[in-house]
């Protein structure tokens, strides 16, 4: 009938009947028997099929009678694949992913690829997103897994608000005995899988239904959605015995009976004379010449038809409308398929349950459904996940990854949940044997709710009663390792960390962060040293250049100066010519070396002007060098003890140091485990030092109470990372390196679920971004632009200058200023006690040598000052004296401008500079009003004018200042 039908159509066609024409006997039509034997099927490619020039294949199957030998109807396509024949393929049990390479087959039939979206389809419209996948050995499960794996994959890319698909399990069922496929799907039951997308031979879908509802996986919290093939076709969609109410597959939308078939038939015909009258056209062109087919069924060698490949070309670039909408893709796929969506209901008429339709969907509109009849009678549809479990969590506080809020009047925030704590005192004493109600936030409390919402869970968080993390003391366990020892808890979710000894006893997760133990110091306040000034060289290279330079030079450069006849030329030159001192020299010295912009005397000599030019090169290269070096001395100096590890000097002999180095850390933890078990001796030094918390460990380590606390390395990490005034460093590589994980009694059913969890996390880069989030602190970024030091085991960073870093500059110039005072007060000494006694002894003037100033005032008489001195300490007590005191010191001034005078006309007359001519103040000589002397002898005041005789007088202010004419006498 089916032969009949196809010819009856080939030759009613008038395209079929002019290509035939052009090509006269070059392209055969082949009808393939309706015997589905193999070797029938062989004769018919020997016979039929290569003699013909340019083959073309039509296979068309018919399911209804061909579905008991679905290997049969396989080795059609195998063969054309073989020979490299085009053959155009509707047959509806062999529906591959996609095309095999180097196939040239136009798959008619909807492809497994489509199948599998129309699947999602359905998923997406319940929002179902965990799956699991059960195949059999049959044709096409490999295509059909990599098709739902691709989209897996596809949905993870997709945007926000778009559903991403998660594969719980992938069962392939290789024994279908009875016992056999019980054994798999039991092991499905223990999964959280709840939708099932089948793929298999429809004779083998009874079998695994039946076993599935013996299973218990055939319940209303089920659902099983079948592909084309695994759907028993025949005409009245009767499902066989034990097929469970509920089912949903797919099925073709044209349909397997004789009207869908003729409607094939029309297309295939349309397509074959469409291509072939196209490449008529272009080989009368020119355009293309296929080669014919020349090798037979007794060929050698390779039997691949290369030629075959144009005509393919041709075939695949057809599209239609008629009956349906066709077009393929690159590789010969059809694009244009659509489903009927039918679902397994109970009908009175029959007897078993009848394929109903209840939707479809295609590749343009999409997916429209109808009611459905769920499996297990339920009315609606299932949740695609288990019914939401409880689950009881202990944790402990360890910031970032728990941290502890009081709870609020409206409740926990978003970035909260609600928690059950002990409100404790000092030394994790407990205030009450009651928890209180808290909000819990942080790392470990973020991958909770990530859990809970992926794994359907609710869940109670409590805190541990004894406060402590779990460690074996007496071959007893405490803490959280007690707790999922005696199933009080069914997790621990905390900063819990993976040890050897606490595996032995419970489960742990894959770590879901890396930490270890490391090792965290504070900062001293850099205090500059009050002699920082003198740090840029030592006390010898002081001591040569500030006493022995110094003075050397000093000395070397008066003494030239001294024997120079250009210079002083020992003594003979005056004073007023030529000025210098052993002191002179000094000050030229100092001012050089200090660059100091004073006013100095220089030598004249051409050697002291050398020396003295050899020292400002000297200067000029200590000031350079000495200026280049205080920075390092001047700058902020934070030190901080630099440890190398765990192993470090200062932890394994603390007793080496003065006063001794004091570490410790936290007890019944991981930390001290591990220091215990390796490393005794340092274990029981440290006990003494260890801390109850890590808050209190940081203001200890801080107030110096002990000078390192040894930790996790993540949560020292954080605590330096978020410390205020940034005063803490972590120190030494990372030591025991291991993770955080979730905890779990032994044998627990969470910890598969939960290590899936945690790599889709990572995968997601989830993880990444928590770790970004709870533990990037500021002065991370802060620390990484400070310049560090390392000397002699301690680390010093520089900062920017503040008023500590001149402190010794202070110190200087309060010494100066202490020193400047002490001065003051001997040079009031000297002037008061020692100058007439230098006086006395210093006949010749060696002082001048020494010191110009030091001569000058062994040479200066009292002054107005020593008498205003004089004054203030014998002050007048009345008014009249005071007057008369006034009178007394202006009558004195008047005096010395006279005296003044009186030498610069001496000078101007030539008087002979004797002892005898230089006047001098005498006490006792009488004198007159005008200021001239009397005779030795008594004399009347009438008297005086006869030894005088005024010659000028001029006015000065409102006195008159006489001279005199003056005889010598013995007074002068």
């Amino acid at each position: 009938m089916l032969r009949g039908t196809l010819m009856q159509y080939v030759f009613r066609n008038q395209d079929f009947i002019n290509i035939r024409r052009k090509f006269s006997t070059s392209s055969k039509l082949i009808i393939l028997t309706d015997n589905d034997k193999t070797d029938v099927i062989l004769n018919m490619f020997c016979d039929q099929i290569l003699q013909s020039s340019l083959p073309i294949m039509f296979h068309i199957n018919n399911p209804f009678y061909h579905s008991i030998s679905p290997s049969q109807n396989s080795y059609v396509n195998v063969l054309s694949d073989y020979l490299g024949i085009p053959n155009l393929s509707w047959d509806p049990d062999i529906t591959l992913a996609s095309q095999v390479e180097d196939g040239r087959r136009l798959l008619l039939s909807p492809s497994l690829y489509l199948q599998v979206k129309a699947m999602f389809s359905i998923l997406d419209h319940y929002n179902w997103t965990d799956i699991s996948l059960v195949t059999t050995k049959y044709t096409g499960f490999e295509d059909f897994l990599a098709a739902v794996h691709q989209l897996v994959r596809n949905s993870k890319k997709a945007p926000n608000g778009k559903p991403r698909y998660k594969i719980i399990e992938e069962l392939e069922l290789h024994n279908m005995t009875k016992p056999g496929l019980r054994y798999s799907l039991a092991s499905l039951q223990q999964t959280d899988a709840r939708i099932i997308l089948f793929h298999g031979k429809s004779v083998e879908t009874s079998e695994v239904l039946e076993i599935a509802g013996e299973v218990g996986l055939t319940e209303r919290e089920y659902l099983w959605i079948l592909t084309l093939d695994s759907i028993p076709k025949n005409k009245l969609m009767i499902a066989p015995k034990g097929y469970p109410l509920g089912l949903l597959g797919l099925y073709y939308e044209n349909g397997y009976d004789k009207p869908a078939m003729d409607d094939v038939i029309k297309m295939t015909v349309d397509i074959w004379a469409t291509a072939l009258n196209n490449m008529a056209i272009d080989m009368i062109a020119g355009k293309v010449k296929p080669a014919p087919i020349n090798q037979g069924c007794n060929s050698t060698g390779s039997m691949f038809w290369k030629g075959g490949e144009s005509i393919f070309r041709y075939l695949k670039n057809v599209t239609t409308t008629s009956p349906w909408a066709v077009e393929f893709d690159e590789k010969g796929v059809l694009q244009q398929s659509a489903f009927k969506i039918i679902n397994l209901q109970k009908q009175k008429d029959y007897a078993n349950h009848k394929w109903i339709e209840v939707g479809s969907w295609n590749r343009t509109s999409g997916l429209k459904m109808r009611k459905i009849t769920w499996m297990g009678g339920s009315l609606s549809a299932p949740l695609g996940k288990p019914a939401r479990r409880f689950v009881r969590v202990a944790t402990l506080k360890e910031e970032p990854y728990v941290m502890y809020e009081e709870m609020p009047a409206e409740g926990c925030s978003s970035h909260a949940v609600l928690c059950r704590i002990y409100p404790r005192g000092e030394g994790k004493r407990r205030l009450q044997e009651t928890t209180v109600d808290a909000c819990c936030t942080g790392l470990s409390i973020d991958l909770l709710v990530r859990l809970s919402q992926d794994l359907n869970f609710d869940f109670d968080l409590f805190e541990v009663k004894d406060g402590e993390w779990g460690a074996e003391n007496n071959g007893e366990w405490n803490g959280l390792v007690r707790v999922l020892m005696d199933n009080k808890a069914d997790m621990v979710v905390t900063s819990f960390k993976i040890s050897p000894d606490r595996n032995t006893q419970v489960d742990f997760s894959l770590p879901y962060l890396e930490t270890g133990i490391t090792i965290i110091v504070s900062i001293r306040e850099g205090a500059i040293s009050p002699k920082a000034f003198l740090e840029p060289y030592d006390y010898p290279s002081w001591g040569l250049i500030l006493v022995f330079s110094v003075h050397a030079t000093g000395i070397s450069i008066f003494v030239f100066e001294w024997l120079s006849p250009n210079g002083l030329d020992r003594g003979r030159v005056s004073e007023r010519e030529h000025k210098f001192s052993l002191f002179r020299s000094f000050w030229l010295i100092w001012a050089m070396l200090l660059s100091a912009a004073v006013s100095t005397d220089t030598p004249r000599s051409v050697s002291s002007r050398f020396l003295a030019n050899m020292w400002a090169l000297f200067a000029l290269v200590f000031l350079a060098s000495y200026t280049a070096n205080l920075a390092a001395f001047m700058i902020t100096k934070e030190e901080f003890y630099d440890l190398s590890g765990i192993r470090d000097w200062r932890l394994q002999n603390p007793q080496s140091m003065k006063p001794p180095f004091k570490f410790g850390t936290i007890p019944s933890g991981s930390t001290e485990s591990n220091i215990k078990k390796n490393d005794p001796e340092m274990w029981r030094y440290m006990r003494k030092y260890n801390q109850t918390s890590v808050p209190n460990a940081i203001m200890a380590v801080k107030s110096q109470k002990i000078h390192a606390f040894i930790y996790d390395a993540t949560v020292l990490e954080y605590e330096a990372g978020r410390d205020e005034g940034c005063r803490l460093r972590t120190v030494g590589n990372w030591y025991a390196m291991t993770g955080y994980g979730i905890g779990f009694p032994r044998g627990s059913k969470w910890l598969t679920k939960v290590n899936e969890i945690i790599l889709q996390l990572n995968d997601e880069g989830e993880t990444e971004r928590l770790k970004k989030f709870w533990l990037k602190g500021a002065c991370r970024t802060k620390q990484k632009h400070g310049v560090t030091k390392r000397s002699f085991g301690k680390a010093v960073s520089s900062h920017t200058l503040g008023i500590l870093n001149f402190t010794s500059a202070f110190i200087l110039l309060a010494c100066g200023i202490a020193l400047g005072a002490l001065l003051h007060f001997l040079e009031h000494l000297y002037y008061r006690c020692g100058r007439q006694r230098l006086k006395e002894l210093d006949k010749k003037g060696c002082c001048s040598l020494v010191s110009y100033g030091m001569g000058n005032s062994l040479s200066r008489t009292n002054t107005v000052s020593d008498v205003i001195h004089f004054h203030r300490k014998h002050r007048c007590k009345n008014r009249f004296c005071e007057v008369q005191f006034w009178k007394a010191q202006h009558q004195l001034d008047v005096a010395l401008l006279k005296i003044e005078r009186l030498q610069k006309t001496l000078k101007r007359l030539n008087v002979e500079k004797d002892r005898e001519a230089v006047w001098k103040y005498d006490p006792h000589v009488r004198r007159h009003p005008n200021g001239c002397i009397s005779e030795k002898r008594d004399v009347d005041d009438t008297d005086q004018n006869e030894h005088l005789s005024i010659q000028d007088s001029e006015l000065i202010g409102d006195q008159p200042l006489l001279k005199c004419n003056i005889e010598r006498e013995s007074s002068f």
